[in-house]
């Protein structure tokens, strides 16, 4: 099968993080004749790559424990520090409802499907993100311009009706629709990629699906997986391919536009670790070995100042002992000590000096953890380690597939340092013989802490936020917290629970945003460590 993937310039989009923006209902009015002036297939562009980049973010590795940010302590993500998101996906939904009106009857359905994507996606992030949110009154702008908050539990029965219509929609759809950069407008495509954020939508409710009933999180589950639109391998990855410039989008490089970045990314050892404990040579290919104990000049002078041994011995690229990772909870100074003097793992040269990997949004290997959890919890039936199996597989094989040697600035890199991802190592790794062979004889939380570690190495730089999204419900890997270091000033030792509501709606809506609060017992104020109904 052709992979179909997108290659767009995203320097602009993904220029901030995900919750630097404000945005408010009311904008949904500023100027609702704009869109007749344009065709569906527009508009579809613009929607689709809004939507799918939305979120994208490099503070998504630092704050999920994968990396650690040298260049000062005023970063909050590296130390917890969250606050306020925003309702701009929403707000493009008024777009979505024109492109969908706009069509022509024989593409109605194919960008009815769209649009009903678009809407599940939108505000199923946002809802994760903050907890109650506007959603029956949202989209109607001419009605409400100042729309009620919707109680969780019917933010989530909302969306997924709507993604069963897209389901509905993409399965009527006869032909390929125009003004699609990822799918080329594949409705077949789009319903897989529906079915997979539906099954994620599902198990994010996993908390509710024993005290809720009427959400049918079980039922719903098992008929999508029985019907079988889901994705087949790699190749229906929903995923961002960036422009074919080494400079610009290598990812510490094309959000920050910061070209010292390559320096100031470090390992995590929260990644590392598990990654050398596990014999795992995706550590090789998501690192680079300490300058310090591989290049000769380097050492030398690691000698001359006593931060080695003297007789330290020169390491190869691909020593297990070349690679340390440095605490993302550890005290800053400290940990930066390990940078000053090279003694620290960077990035990937292919994530710092070449083309960028595609990041990835929903994808085969998450969809394969996803299935195995639902099949260790009863939800479907199956095998659950031939799941996990795919889902680890997959992941290799993705990391196979995009990491070639390249040539930058007249310098020759070598991605793999040497160490080759072949079909014998993946089976190894899978056999009864190593600590990563699916534990079927053992507990089911063994079982599970195995999907989901697995889930957390898989993730790194792909899926934006996802995986905190797990952690809170599942609380695995523990994610390291200091007191000491962690600017969660209210619970030092927590990781925060939500983001803020957006400062808009402080503005312009607050009547309605207190009310959401008041009804979700919070008490007087909301914090960025209040449970929401989907976590409790």
């Amino acid at each position: 099968m052709k992979k179909l993937i997108c290659k767009i310039g995203l320097l602009a989009v993904l220029a901030s993080p995900i919750i630097s923006g404000c945005s408010n209902f009311e904008e949904l009015n500023s100027n609702p004749d704009v869109t007749t002036k344009v065709n569906p297939a527009l508009l579809a562009t613009n929607l689709i790559k809004s939507m799918v980049t939305s979120g994208m973010s490099y503070n998504s590795v630092f704050f999920q424990k994968q990396a650690f940010y040298a260049q000062g302590t005023s970063y909050g993500y590296q130390y917890n520090l969250i606050s306020n998101s925003n309702f701009d996906q929403i707000r493009n939904l008024t777009n979505a409802q024109k492109m969908m009106e706009l069509s022509s009857e024989e593409m109605k359905d194919a960008y009815s499907g769209l649009f009903y994507f678009m809407k599940g996606w939108a505000f199923w992030r946002a809802t994760m993100e903050m907890g109650d949110i506007p959603y029956s009154q949202a989209l109607q702008i001419n009605e409400f311009r100042y729309p009620k908050f919707d109680s969780q539990k019917d933010v989530f029965i909302g969306i997924l009706n709507d993604l069963a219509l897209a389901d509905e929609h993409f399965s009527k759809a006869k032909m390929a629709f125009p003004g699609d950069p990822f799918y080329n407008g594949d409705p077949q495509k789009w319903r897989k990629a529906t079915n997979v954020l539906r099954l994620k939508v599902l198990m994010s409710l996993q908390k509710r699906a024993d005290d809720t009933p009427e959400l049918k999180v079980k039922e719903e589950f098992k008929k999508i997986v029985t019907e079988g639109n889901l994705f087949e391998g790699n190749e229906d990855n929903l995923q961002v391919v960036y422009a074919e410039s080494p400079i610009s989008n290598r990812p510490p490089y094309h959000v920050l536009n910061y070209p010292t970045s390559d320096t100031n990314w470090c390992a995590s050892d929260f990644l590392v670790n598990p990654l050398k404990e596990y014999e795992d040579i995706r550590l090789f290919y998501y690192f680079a070995p300490i300058e310090s104990l591989t290049d000769p000049a380097l050492l030398s002078i690691a000698k001359n100042n006593g931060i080695v041994p003297q007789d330290q011995e020169l390491l190869a690229p691909n020593d297990w002992n070349a690679y340390v990772g440095m605490n993302p909870a550890g005290e800053y100074i400290k940990e930066v000590a390990l940078w000053s003097n090279n003694m620290h793992s960077k990035l990937n040269e292919m994530y710092r000096f070449g083309f960028a990997l595609p990041c990835i949004r929903l994808g085969y290997t998450d969809m394969n953890f996803i299935l195995a959890e639902a099949v260790e919890r009863g939800w479907i039936s199956g095998s659950a380690k031939t799941y996990y199996d795919n889902g680890v597989r997959a992941n290799f094989e993705f990391i196979r597939k995009y990491f070639v040697k390249f040539k930058y600035a007249d310098t020759e890199y070598d991605p793999t340092h040497g160490v080759e991802i072949t079909d014998e190592y993946i089976t190894k790794y899978l056999s009864g013989s190593s600590k990563t062979a699916y534990k079927e004889a053992g507990s089911q939380t063994d079982r599970l802490h195995q999907i989901w570690m697995q889930s957390y190495i898989a993730s790194y730089w792909h899926q934006a936020f996802d995986e905190y999204f797990n952690y809170r419900r599942n609380g695995y890997p523990e994610w390291p917290i200091d007191p000491a270091t962690n600017m969660n000033d209210r619970a030092p030792d927590k990781i925060p629970t939500r983001y803020l509501y957006p400062t808009s709606e402080y503005n312009y809506n607050n009547e309605n945003r207190e009310a959401a609060v008041k009804a979700q017992g919070w008490g007087a104020e909301e914090t960025i460590n209040d449970i929401m109904w989907v976590i409790k």
